[in-house]
Parts: structure tokens; sequence; C-alpha cells
């Protein structure tokens, strides 16, 4: 709690007594679903496919500022490429739960500029939040309002998907907070979609971790 209470009061000084206390509460809030998901969310009967993670690999490279980030995810079974296989993807948890690092696929929303119209493969860089109402029985919920302000939010990172292999690559570490990777996720995202096909809530739910 006092590393929480430490970031926090780093980060938003400019709050006052009772706005701090009510964000470190989220905070930890956030940080305890983070790991009771990594504990206990893992839904068993679909890891045995793509979505099961066998091997990763993390590689930082650089330093200061232009210090890098590569990783590199083996599945359990070859990762669809088609588009139809519905909306799933891999995550680099970081520094809570803000400033994740996916790679994800949810076709037909189009929420990206430079995800690939054959797969929907694209990365983006994300917060989460604890879920709300229209995400219960979720692990999480994209947090879209603070996530639509991340300047990385519309990443075009150079990602490969080959077989049952799927890499980023070159992501500046900065894009992430400057934070360590503290987990590696794969999941399925359930989109709450308005009147007009547009997404009011996206429900993450972890299948697998390593």
């Amino acid at each position: 709690m006092k590393m929480i209470r430490d970031i926090v009061s780093t980060r938003y000084n400019y709050l006052n007594g009772d706005q701090l206390m009510k964000l470190i509460k989220h905070t930890a809030v956030l940080a305890s679903a983070i790991s009771l998901a990594l504990i206990s969310g893992v839904a068993p009967a679909e890891t045995s496919g793509y979505l099961s993670i066998k091997q990763v690999k993390v590689e930082l490279k650089g330093k200061g500022d232009s210090k890098t980030l590569d990783v590199e995810i083996n599945a359990g079974n070859t990762i669809p490429a088609d588009g139809k296989s519905g909306a799933f993807g891999y995550a680099a948890l970081t520094d809570d739960g803000n400033n994740l690092l996916v790679l994800a696929t949810h076709l037909p929303i189009d929420d990206s500029s430079h995800e690939d119209p054959s797969s929907g493969f694209h990365t983006h860089v994300l917060d989460l939040k604890a879920p709300t109402d229209a995400c219960k029985g979720a692990n999480f919920e994209v947090d879209l309002e603070n996530s639509g302000k991340n300047s990385a939010f519309d990443a075009d990172y150079k990602w490969k998907l080959e077989g049952d292999k799927i890499s980023v690559k070159n992501v500046p570490v900065s894009d992430l907070g400057n934070a360590g990777v503290e987990a590696v996720v794969s999941f399925k995202l359930k989109p709450i979609l308005d009147a007009n096909k547009k997404p009011t809530n996206l429900c993450v739910t972890v299948i697998d971790q390593a």
C-alpha cells in the first residue's frame, strides 16, 4: 500500500487530501483485482488452444529515453489470422493496469488506423479499470476515456503473426510509463455497443498468463 501511495502522490500531487485518498483507494482496488485475476482468472477450457501461453520472451533494449521493449509469445496452437474468431488478444501488463501494451483483434469494430484488414490485429496502449455493471463477470474493463487521451492509443508498433507465435518489437518504454512488464496474458474481449455500433464498454476476461 505504501508503494501505491508513493506512486499516486508523485503523479497527482495537485489533488487535495480527499481526492487523493479516493484515488489511492481506487488504485489499490484495481491492483488487488489484477492480482486476483492473475491468480484465479484463468478459464481452463480455453487454455488448450491459441489462448494458451506456452512461452514468453521479454527483452529490453537500449538505455534512457531510447529504451525499447520486445515481446514474443508462443501460444498452444495456431493463432487465427482470418479475423473470424471473435475479439481476443495478448497483453503485457504494466504499471498496475495503466499503459497496458495490447495486441488484439476485434473485427468488425474499428478503433485503429493501423489494423491489418485481414486478421484485424493491431496494437494499443490502454488503461484498465475495475469492471462496471456493464462488464459484470469480467476481470477488467478498458478505461476508454483515459485510454483515448494516451498519445500511444493508436500505436503503429511493428508486430508479426506466424503460426503459433505472435510478437511486437521496438515499443518505446516511455509509452508504457517507463514501467516494467508485470505479466503477459491472453484475454477475450466483450464489446458493449451503442445504437450506432460504437463500443461504450470493453470487457476483458483473462484466459491465461505467464
